[in-house]
Order: structure tokens, then C-alpha cells, then sequence
């Protein structure tokens, strides 16, 4: 099993289920990988949820105590498990929260896990035509957060994939890149983001990192911060970025703004794509698939 193929089977998955408004409805997720969600409130802080089995039927526990988007990030990430016939990796047979939070040393099964999560929380159907509806911001992000119930992290991923300008978003945890999620038009650009390096010092993630600016925060920089050499015909990036103090973890959105391309370039999209690849275009981001800066 590999991300291509999680994706595949993840897509098909929600449009078996018939979903087709947002947010999701975990009972028709649930219902369609034979099982039942049971929420309880005496489980520890650090624990997320787990799953067991009763007469035939999955019965997917999940922390009543904890906010609603970590719930449904729970409920769809032990779905995956069960959908992908995938073995737990978690720590003992329950999901904590650390596992589901930090994306350090995590092993290969819950990171695909999480990526089948990611695709029915935000469906590519769905989510790919609200994105087009926005522009490109983290306030955008945090909007269709809302929408979808998801949390930032889930959202800002899927939001770079989804997006039509040239953008990435990545996830930093203990000051070094973990995960990097490109749009197409970015990679059609090579514009490559290396994996488990430190932070660039001038970006404004690192600012806010190193505490020299507030927790949120815009700059327009120069390309070669976050490219080695920059992308040519584009001496400008815009970056926006967030600290999740919680996690020790940092979130940064960044983009060609349309003000800082040439004005005779314009993208063409090649209308014969095979449709397939088309949509899976610029998902792939394992560190297997990693570029040097």
C-alpha cells in the first residue's frame, strides 16, 4: 500500500458512500466500513480513540472530551484502519493524541491512515470547488476549516493540492519541515520543498518560531528563502504562517501572488489530461518524493 493507492482508495470510498455535502457525516462513513462510533468521556486527555469489535461489527471509541475536529479526524483516521485492512501501529491499540498530533518518526500505517482521513474529511468532489471559490490566504483556509470541520492542518494540506496558483503548505514540528503539500502548478514549476530540514532562518514560520514576530504572521520574500536559487521570473513569494504552541508546531502557507508574475505568462491547462492523473497530480508528497532546496 502506498499514498497513490490510498488516495484511489479513499476517493472511491466517499462516492460509495454517496457523500455529497459538507461537512461529512461520519454515520454514512462509518456505516459503509461496517461499524459504529461510540463517544466516551473517560478516557485520558492523551488518548484519541481505538478500535474493537463486537458481534461482526467495528466499534470505533473515540474521546468525547476533545474538540470536534480532532473527534472526526479520530473517527475517520480508525476507519482507515479498518478499510485499508491496515495494522494499528499506535501506541498499545489506542490512537493517543500524540500519535495523531505529531508527525515525527511516525510509522508508515498511520501516516497512510491519515492520508485516507484527510480525503474523506475534505472529499476531493467537494472540496476542490470550494477552493476555487477563495482567494488564497490562511484566512481562507481557517474558513473552509470551519466548513468542513477539520482542523488547520488536515485543511491547509488539502487546501495546496486543491489550489490553482503555485503554492505550498507545510507543516513544521520542533523547527524542522515534516510535511509539504504542493499545488500542481508549483511542481510544474519545480518548485521542490526538501523534507526533515531545518526551518529557513529568514522565513516568517521561523520569526514566529523563534518568537521575533506575533503567532501569526504575512511577508512578501524573496523566492530563494524557500527555493534554493528561487524559480525563475519570480523574484517574490508571499508567506503566511502560524504557530500551533500547543504542538510545537508551525504552519506556513506560501504562493506566487498574480502581482509577482510576469504579465506575459499565463498557465494553460492541457484539457486532455487523462482525468485520473489529473486530479492526483501534486499529492504525492512523501519524503521518498522529496527535492533538494
Amino acid at each position: 500500500m502506498d499514498e497513490f493507492q490510498t488516495i484511489l482508495k479513499a476517493r472511491q470510498f466517499v462516492r460509495n458512500a454517496g457523500v455529497t455535502t459538507a461537512p461529512v457525516e461520519l454515520e454514512c462513513l462509518a456505516s459503509a466500513a461496517n461499524a459504529k462510533i461510540k463517544f466516551v468521556h473517560d478516557l485520558g486527555d492523551d488518548e484519541s480513540g481505538q478500535t474493537t469489535q463486537h458481534k461482526g461489527k467495528h466499534i470505533i471509541i473515540v474521546n468525547g472530551n476533545h474538540r470536534e475536529e480532532r473527534q472526526r479526524f479520530t473517527v475517520l483516521h480508525e476507519i482507515a484502519h479498518i478499510v485499508l485492512e491496515l495494522p494499528s501501529q499506535h501506541h498499545g491499540t489506542k490512537l493517543t493524541t500524540g500519535d495523531l498530533m505529531r508527525y515525527g518518526r511516525r510509522p508508515q500505517e498511520e501516516m497512510l491512515c491519515d492520508v485516507f482521513a484527510a480525503e474523506c474529511l475534505l472529499p476531493y468532489d467537494l472540496f476542490s470547488k470550494d477552493v476555487g471559490d477563495v482567494d488564497i490566504s490562511l484566512d481562507a483556509v481557517k474558513t473552509l476549516a470551519g466548513r468542513y470541520k477539520a482542523s488547520l492542518t488536515a485543511t491547509g494540506s488539502r487546501y495546496a493540492v486543491s489550489a490553482p496558483e503555485p503554492c505550498a503548505f507545510m507543516l513544521i514540528e520542533d523547527g524542522y519541515i515534516r510535511y509539504v503539500s504542493r499545488s500542481k502548478f508549483l511542481n510544474e514549476l519545480k518548485g521542490w520543498i526538501d523534507f526533515n530540514v531545518p526551518v529557513p532562518e529568514s522565513s516568517v514560520a521561523h520569526r514566529i518560531i523563534q518568537g521575533t514576530s506575533k503567532t501569526e504572521d504575512y511577508d512578501e520574500l524573496p523566492t530563494d528563502v524557500w527555493f534554493n536559487g528561487g524559480i525563475k521570473n519570480r523574484p517574490l513569494l508571499a508567506e503566511e504562517a502560524i504557530l500551533l504552541r500547543e504542538w510545537n508546531q508551525c504552519l506556513s502557507l506560501i504562493w506566487f501572488d498574480e502581482s509577482m508574475k510576469p504579465a506575459n505568462e499565463r498557465r494553460h491547462e492541457d484539457e486532455d489530461d487523462e482525468p485520473l492523473l489529473k486530479e492526483l497530480d501534486g499529492t504525492l508528497s512523501w519524503p521518498s518524493k522529496s527535492r533538494r532546496r
